[in-house]
């Protein structure tokens, strides 16, 4: 016999549901921003030289690890969606007669919006995940109480590096992205106008400002931070078994695209619109 719910039963079942989601958001976000603090206290010993050389090395492992090892790939993505975007757009300029809005188009598409996000989905999917899982490694197997045991801070040690390393690394590949990208719609504008590169870096520098370039490196220094400090927060979060890696790695890739998302759209917003 099939059980019939009445519809205020249902009703406040669904705002039930949405009220405990939004409780559980928002002690999510507590405690990362309670986890945040705490890097910062960390980040203020690493400025003051405890640990340096240590910290140092760690912070240029993972600039080796984030930034230059996806090089290769970061170069083919950037190529192809350069050179997309200029075959998708090329037709219509053309039908209209507007060849200098090619500027206008990569400017608007590539620097202040596909640059910064594509590459900040490259390294979460990339390094994200890395970050998680050697957090949540270590947290399992007791590394992170053998240092707390050794008085030394776990949070100045095992994440400061990751983040400032993060940082540094989106900052340049979001600025090697766009070159490329830049490169890449030359390759299909050249090819289908025969346009000199001289006059296609006019139409770009014609229409390419300092807010765009404040925008998109603003970004990049934003997204690697967001995305250095959830991977190791979810990472660290782990407590039981090795089962958990998978699980805490998966969480931080999806809170990072999500925060990726969301604070692109409010700073494009801040530089834009006010």
């Amino acid at each position: 016999m099939a059980i019939r719910l009445r519809p205020f039963e249902t009703i406040s079942s669904l705002f039930a549901f949405i009220g405990r989601q939004t409780i559980h958001l928002f002690v999510q976000n507590w405690e990362l921003f309670k986890f945040s603090v705490a890097v910062i206290r960390g980040t203020a010993l690493f400025l003051g030289n405890q640990g340096l050389r240590t910290t140092l090395r760690i912070t240029t492992q993972q600039v080796f690890f984030t930034g230059l090892e996806a090089l290769p790939f970061l170069s083919f993505l950037s190529l192809l969606i350069g050179s997309t975007v200029i075959v998708q757009s090329l037709p219509q300029l053309q039908g209209v007669g507007a060849h200098a809005l090619i500027g206008q188009i990569l400017v608007i598409s590539i620097v202040r919006e596909l640059g910064p996000i594509i590459t900040a989905m490259v390294v979460i999917t990339r390094s994200g995940t890395a970050m998680a899982a050697q957090m949540a490694t270590n947290r399992i197997s007791g590394e992170v109480e053998a240092l707390e045991g050794l008085g030394i801070d776990p949070y100045h040690f095992l994440v400061v590096p990751r983040v400032l390393g993060t940082m540094v690394s989106l900052f340049c590949m979001i600025v090697y992205f766009d070159a490329v990208a830049l490169i890449g719609g030359f390759i299909v504008a050249s090819a289908r106008l025969t346009i000199p590169f001289s006059l296609y870096s006019d139409y770009i520098f014609v229409f390419l400002s300092s807010v765009d370039l404040y925008l998109s490196l603003t970004k990049g220094l934003i997204f690697g931070a967001i995305v250095a400090l959830i991977s190791c927060y979810h990472g660290l979060r782990a407590r039981r078994a090795y089962y958990e890696v998978p699980m805490v790695a998966r969480n931080g890739v999806f809170q990072s695209m999500y925060y990726v998302f969301v604070l692109s759209a409010v700073i494009s917003g801040v530089f834009y619109w006010i």
